[in-house]
């Protein structure tokens, strides 16, 4: 190594410079003129800077646009560029230079197995391309053009169709799993047409209509006076928590009888429909499905209690009595529905008795603000 001195980089540009100056000068020139060495191997990057310029060039003749006069020199320089590169790959299948095997310096954790995995299929790729000759070409990079607008035209169709089809709707593995439960059940039979009893739950739209329907078909209803049907449908409007669900001493046995069997239709309802692979917990689905704090209340009012006495048999409001009779009277009527679409005059003319018991007093007066 041999120090270069700073004022060889540099000439004055005085014009009464001295002797020593003007072969600093001269030094600099040789400095700065000299040649460079010639290469024995071509530059393999030679020309790849036109092909960048020229991109947009080759672009319109591969979609039918017309290609300007000045494209001829960038093909020169891209096919110069290709020979050199196919040059030194030819000068390496004859060498026979073995990978570098990364697998030795890997040791534990998963993502050492993925790379270890990936890493092997780039030595069996590596070994492939060794054997083919395809991609010596001269076209090579022609084709390869039109296969990449080939392959990305292909994976944009497939995800316009996974859009357009049914997977990806975020709600479609529900809707398949909740029709599972509901062939089971009896409410579509084996075309997925509605079968009677799904025509039964058509009929009710004020509570959970599964368990209105399960309770018609088992004759549950049946064996109930009027004003206990009401009382026992009570726990299916009825919204809000309260602590009285333990029932009155006073309320019949029948009625009693009739909850522990709601209880348990609702408890099957909600193990089927996690079995079908819903996300449904048996104890909360009948939790939130029945709320038996109105029951003997509701009892009380339909047999002929007057409403200031009934509001002492428990901590609700006024107000949340008043609307869970309302929308109790609806229920009755799509009830009494369901027992039409059934066949049975039993329990139809029961329920238009146990609406009659419970539209009376104040509950049902018009409101102030309405009328």
């Amino acid at each position: 190594k041999k120090k270069i001195e700073p004022n060889l980089l540099y000439t004055s540009k005085k014009s009464g410079q001295t002797g020593g100056g003007h072969a600093h000068g001269h030094a600099a020139s040789a400095f700065f003129g000299a040649k460079p060495v010639a290469r024995s191997v071509e530059d393999p990057f030679a020309g790849m800077m036109a092909k960048s310029k020229n991109k947009k060039n080759d672009d319109d003749v591969f979609f039918g646009k017309k290609k300007t006069n000045g494209s001829s020199s960038s093909e020169s320089a891209i096919e110069s560029a290709m020979g050199t590169l196919l040059d030194a790959e030819q000068q390496e299948k004859a060498l026979k230079t073995d990978l570098l095997d990364l697998m030795d310096y890997l040791k534990r954790g998963n993502d050492i197995v993925e790379l270890r995995r990936r890493g092997s299929m780039i030595d069996e790729l590596v070994v492939q391309a060794r054997c083919y000759q395809s991609h010596s070409h001269p076209n090579i990079e022609k084709y390869y053009t039109v296969l990449e607008r080939i392959h990305t035209l292909q994976e944009r169709v497939q995800a316009l169709s996974h859009l357009l089809s049914n997977e990806s709707l975020q709600l479609f593995p529900d809707f398949l799993c909740k029709k599972a439960a509901l062939k089971t059940l009896g409410y579509l039979d084996e075309n997925e047409a509605v079968a009677v009893k799904g025509r039964v739950a058509c009929e009710v739209n004020t509570c959970e209509s599964l368990i209105v329907t399960e309770m018609v078909f088992e004759g549950i209803l049946n064996e109930l006076e009027p004003t206990e049907i009401v009382a026992a449908l009570s726990s299916l409007v009825y919204q809000q928590k309260s602590d009285d669900d333990e029932f009155d001493v006073e309320i019949p046995e029948t009625l009693l009888n009739c909850c522990q069997r709601m209880k348990t239709i609702a408890m099957n309802l909600g193990q089927l429909q996690k079995e079908h692979g819903l996300d449904v917990d048996p104890i909360d689905y009948t939790e939130s499905s029945l709320k038996f704090g109105l029951v003997h209340v509701v009892y009380e009012w339909a047999i002929g209690v007057p409403f200031s006495e009934i509001t002492q048999l428990t901590t609700a409001q006024e107000g949340s009595i008043v609307r869970c009779i309302t929308r109790l009277d609806e229920l009755c009527r799509e009830v009494r529905n369901c027992a039409r679409v059934v066949g049975n005059p039993t329990l139809y003319r029961k329920m238009e008795a146990a609406s009659t018991s419970i539209k009376r007093d104040i509950v049902f007066a018009a409101s102030l603000y309405v009328s």
